[in-house]
């Protein structure tokens, strides 16, 4: 392949990749169903209105710069006659920031590629990563996600140069980098495992070198220290406030305390799950299973080994950490998505031109089908509710579970009851939510978050009511299930795999199934008390 033509590839995968990111970046239709989305726009307002953050979860880099961003488009009166900045503005420009974040990673991983391996892996490992299902989707919330990608890439890219130049100046860079990764999430402290590798594979090589790589390693640690503090200064002006947040955010990963929003992880096995119902669904089942194959490949070659091992290492350090807690979110796998893209172009790079490129092409399509499902269609919540509008009385009483950013059906008048299900397991409530189905005419489930997660080992009575509800013992039966539906037959089909195997949050905050039960046999609370008893 001749020079222009790489470049022109390139260009190509670049403008797909904003294509991907940019494409339904308003999801939602100025309804936010992200929790962390809504939390963190709340602190760009409170930021804007008060200089206080108030929300100490993550870091104020994102915070600042979509705060800036928002106060710059303000200038522009011409344009846009608003001084005051609003919860849409401060939505928009932390996606906007998600999603040109998504587009330098592509090109980091490129970068990466070509230094790992050659030029037509790192274009092939490029176009594999704009593809990557959980990057598009990481790329189109407001959160952290994907500019901690982004910042692992870069980090991962200057401590091969610190392996392969020596340059005190490349400590400096990777330090600035580390410091705008704390300042995003303090959890990104285990990126300093790239540049530490690099360290040591350099000492291991040439041990009269100690004396200048412990020195880059005290600038690096001293510029991201610097970093951290400038752009993320409420961790030290707050330190009171952002302390404890830190600790309860410690104790509810490590499971010593167990909100309802964490009842998913239960009993769950560390690793296995993410390999089950993470991995899978962010990477596609093809990028996910060849890229062991580049692992295989690696090992073979001797050369390739320590550029490898420190992209590699702390790759692996970081999913051995992350998959040991207890909680399992999957956004906490995102920071190392591209690193199976660099694995995969490694694997496929020997193949036949025609296997190549087959193969290729079939690791596009989860992408595809993921992108066409959520962010080229209405949003499904709002395509219920339009429906529910126009076809149920306004008078109906729809009980519905509470929990959720936003309660469904939104803009309608009908009578809602948000039912605590999270709560059912407690002495009371199993009478009351029978008074609740008493007066209900429909009930309705607005995701699997619920019922997939509450085993009848662990929570008898939910698990009870959603098998009773699911098999018309209740007198209530399915009228309608409204789920997101692509262009093609093989986009459901891989909709319907992934709605309840995945980790819940991978299909609840952006394109979950709607369920909706219309009474068809009215029973008096008792009666519904004692079906729920058996």
């Amino acid at each position: 392949m001749s020079s222009r033509k790489k470049i022109f590839s390139l260009v190509i995968i670049l403008a797909l990749t904003l294509f991907f990111r940019f494409t339904g970046l308003n999801w939602g239709e100025d309804h936010y169903f992200h929790p962390d989305e809504n939390n963190m726009a709340q602190a760009v307002l409170s930021l804007d209105k008060t200089n206080q953050p108030e929300f100490y979860a993550y870091g104020q880099l994102p915070l600042f710069m979509a705060l800036f961003s928002a106060r710059t488009y303000n200038l522009f009166s011409f344009i846009h006659q608003q001084n005051q900045l609003n919860f849409s503005e401060a939505i928009f420009f932390l996606r906007f920031w998600s999603a040109i974040a998504g587009v330098i990673t592509v090109f980091l991983v490129y970068l990466l590629g070509k230094k790992l391996i050659n030029t037509q892996s790192g274009i092939m490992a490029a176009a594999v990563t704009a593809f990557l299902p959980g990057l598009i989707q990481a790329g189109h919330f407001g959160t952290t996600e994907s500019l901690l990608a982004c910042f692992y890439l870069a980090i991962a890219h200057y401590s091969l140069k610190i392996y392969q130049e020596k340059g005190i100046k490349n400590f400096l860079f990777t330090g600035l980098l580390l410091g705008l990764s704390l300042a995003t999430k303090i959890s990104a402290a285990i990126f300093i495992f790239l540049p530490l590798t690099a360290v040591i594979i350099n000492l291991k090589k040439e041990k009269r070198l100690i004396k200048k790589q412990l020195a880059g390693l005290a600038i690096l640690l001293l510029s991201a220290l610097i970093t951290t503090i400038v752009f993320s200064p409420f961790l030290i002006i707050n330190f009171s406030q952002s302390l404890t947040t830190l600790k309860y955010e410690i104790a509810v990963a490590k499971g010593e305390v167990v909100p309802f929003y964490t009842r998913q992880f239960l009993n769950t096995k560390p690793l296995w799950f993410q390999i089950r119902r993470v991995f899978p669904f962010l990477l596609g089942w093809p990028v996910f299973i060849i890229s062991f194959f580049g692992i295989i490949d690696i090992l073979k070659e001797k050369k390739k080994k320590q550029p490898w091992l420190i992209v590699l290492l702390p790759t692996l350090i970081f999913f051995l950490y992350q998959g040991q807690l207890f909680v399992k979110w999957t956004r906490f796998m995102v920071p190392i998505l591209p690193v199976f893209s660099l694995l995969f172009s490694g694997a496929i790079i020997r193949l036949p031109k025609p296997i190549q490129y087959i193969v290729l092409m079939v690791s596009f399509l989860p992408g595809l089908f993921f992108f066409d499902l959520v962010y080229t269609q209405p949003d499904i919540r709002q395509q219920f509710s339009l429906w529910a509008k126009e076809n149920l009385s306004q008078n109906s009483i729809i009980l519905s579970e509470s929990g959720n950013v936003v309660n469904l059906p939104i803009n309608t008048n009908h009578h809602i009851i948000n039912f605590d299900f999270y709560q059912l397991e407690e002495e009371g409530q199993l009478e009351f939510l029978c008074q609740n189905l008493e007066k209900a005419d429909y009930v309705l489930v607005p995701s699997r978050r619920v019922f997939a997660n509450h085993k009848k080992n662990q929570f008898p009575i939910t698990a009870n009511y959603y098998q009773k509800l699911f098999s018309d013992q209740l007198g209530f039966s399915l009228l309608e299930t409204f789920s997101p539906t692509g262009r093609y037959h093989l986009t459901n089909l891989y909709y319907q795999t992934s709605e309840i195997s995945a980790e819940e949050t991978w299909t609840v905050f952006d394109h979950p199934t709607i369920r909706l039960y219309q009474k068809t046999k009215p029973y008096l609370a008792q009666d519904y008390q004692n079906i729920l008893s058996r």
